[in-house]
């Protein structure tokens, strides 16, 4: 059944549709917003009345001035669009259905290496409070791969469970502590006196995001590391879980992603180094010799 209503009335639809499948806020503002523009140009028209000629157009027409990533997002964008008016019976075709995705080159982003965060915890000072406390953080950093916001929202961690609750970019979820991490936490908060609260302190109070980076730009400093920004360890730390063998699944969960695009994103500038470990670890030619023995 095909209705009269037009794109405005339906992209309020697909909206609640987004929300209702989980998406986060940020990701729903980004798929209206391409629908949005791609509506409005072709403002007056009714939905089905758009041809996949149409959507190849108005695609060629935005590569030139848009960056390939962006014209893949956009595309992704119509593509969820249209499948949902079609589920919805509000449109007889799907005009993408046949529309190929645009490829794009990852760039690699900074990524400190294991021995740069083994001199930042060198750096830290452990016969002061502050030395304490850095030390711990940046292990949390790299233990965790926790996002800036979220490493701000931290309360005390669950001492059995070794879990910590954060909210942060993707809403409330638990994080996971290894050892050396909970060690690191408890003796800040035995030296520190922390008995409830924010997790992270300074001398006014409870750490800001720009508390944290200032800290570690400190610490890049004094141990002779190219500061990669705090978001850096996050990237370290999909890497470092990617060199140890765990799991693409288990990485997501830890991370808090929902699919693989942004592990892959993450993980780009060691892509090489992984790939290298994995055939030394699966190496064809290798498993042919050791089964001749």
């Amino acid at each position: 059944m095909h209705t009269a209503v037009g794109f405005p009335v339906l992209i309020r639809s697909f909206r609640l549709a987004l929300t209702v499948e989980g998406l986060r806020p940020h990701t729903i503002d980004n798929y209206i917003r391409d629908v949005e523009r791609f509506t409005t140009h072709f403002q007056g028209r009714k939905p089905n009345s758009i041809s996949a000629s149409d959507v190849r157009d108005y695609i060629a027409a935005l590569h030139p001035d848009r960056a390939p990533k962006t014209v893949h997002e956009a595309q992704l964008a119509f593509r969820r669009f249209f499948r949902y008016l079609f589920r919805e019976g509000e449109i007889r075709r799907d005009p993408t259905s046949d529309m190929k995705l645009m490829h794009y080159r990852v760039n690699p982003q900074p990524t400190y290496t294991e021995a740069e965060v083994r001199r930042l915890l060198a750096a830290c000072d452990q016969r002061t409070r502050e030395g304490v406390r850095d030390r711990a953080l940046v292990t949390v950093l790299f233990d965790t791969g926790a996002r800036e916001g979220e490493i701000v929202s931290m309360g005390l961690p669950d001492w059995d469970l070794r879990t910590v609750w954060v909210d942060g970019k993707t809403g409330k979820r638990q994080v996971y502590l290894g050892v050396a991490a909970l060690q690191s936490v408890e003796r800040y908060t035995r030296r520190w006196g922390i008995m409830e609260g924010p997790l992270w302190i300074g001398k006014k109070g409870q750490l800001t995001g720009s508390g944290i980076l200032q800290i570690i730009r400190r610490l890049c400093l004094r141990a002779g590391v190219e500061h990669k920004t705090v978001h850096g360890f996050r990237r370290a730390a999909a890497a470092q879980m990617k060199r140890l063998g765990m799991n693409d699944s288990d990485i997501l969960e830890v991370m808090g992603w929902k699919d693989i695009t942004m592990l892959r994103r993450y993980t780009a500038t060691v892509a090489g180094e992984l790939a290298q470990l994995a055939h030394e670890r699966y190496s064809p030619g290798d498993a042919l010799r050791d089964s001749r023995r």
